[in-house]
């Protein structure tokens, strides 16, 4: 087996090889959660789009119902203007003729909504274009943005590909017990197993080491862990 020196050297430039390759796991990973969340917010502004569509649906139902009425209404006016030819007392007359101004007067209210309603409608309509060229950009944007983040991950999985296969050269190097300590440090710390002691820290969870374990790592006879995150200690050059 080399000097443990030796071994040390090789385990900090794998700890350098496994960062980058964390890093590069992470992205290759997160790239899909990014695209989901796109499509996600894209589907519900078209959601939204089509709430306004239906308001203005709605407001087409609202629209022929007023028209109904004041058609109804028409008829009824038509109707009592024919009877004031055929009534004998002035009482009557009178009393049609109030009925035909109430009727009037409503229909004018009747008149006054479905104008209101062709406003909301023609207001609704310009929202509606304005929204539907808004998500034809978005959708484009989209597009490129999905591109650009598929074109990304091709380059991170072929930048894996060459670091993977680096990591294997390198641990064919190590020191089959020396690397299985390492794996386990690096599994249970979050990527981060050898760390150097810097200003008597340990740069892992920076807890200032006893004089005795910065002799020990020094004497180079055994890997030193961290008592406090267990991870490798070294002491640099």
């Amino acid at each position: 087996m080399q000097k443990l020196e030796e071994q040390i050297k090789l385990l900090v430039e794998l700890q350098g090889l496994d960062a980058q390759i964390i890093k590069i796991d992470n992205t290759l990973e997160s790239i899909p959660h990014v695209i989901r969340k796109m499509d996600e917010n894209f589907k519900g502004e078209t959601a939204a789009l089509k709430a306004l569509e239906a308001g203005v649906k709605a407001l087409g139902l609202k629209r022929k119902e007023k028209e109904g009425e004041l058609e109804a209404k028409e008829g009824n006016i038509k109707k009592y203007q024919s009877q004031l030819n055929q009534v004998k007392t002035n009482k009557e007359y009178t009393a049609l003729q109030e009925e035909i101004g109430r009727i009037k007067a409503d229909n004018s209210l009747i008149e006054e909504d479905i104008i209101k309603i062709f406003d909301q409608v023609d207001a609704e309509n310009k929202k509606i274009e304005a929204e539907k060229e808004l998500l034809k950009r978005k959708e484009a944007d989209i597009g490129v943005e999905k591109k650009k983040l598929s074109d990304e991950a091709e380059r991170a999985k072929k930048e894996m590909e060459g670091l993977k296969s680096q990591r294997l050269a390198l641990t064919a190097r190590i020191d089959k017990d020396i690397l299985k300590k390492y794996e386990r440090v690096l599994k249970s710390k979050d990527g981060l197993a050898v760390v150097p002691v810097i200003n008597d820290s340990c740069q892992g969870c920076f807890r200032v080491m006893p004089p005795q374990v910065i002799n020990e790592i020094k004497m180079n006879e055994g890997l030193v862990f961290c008592d406090n995150c267990t991870r490798i200690l070294y002491v640099e050059e």
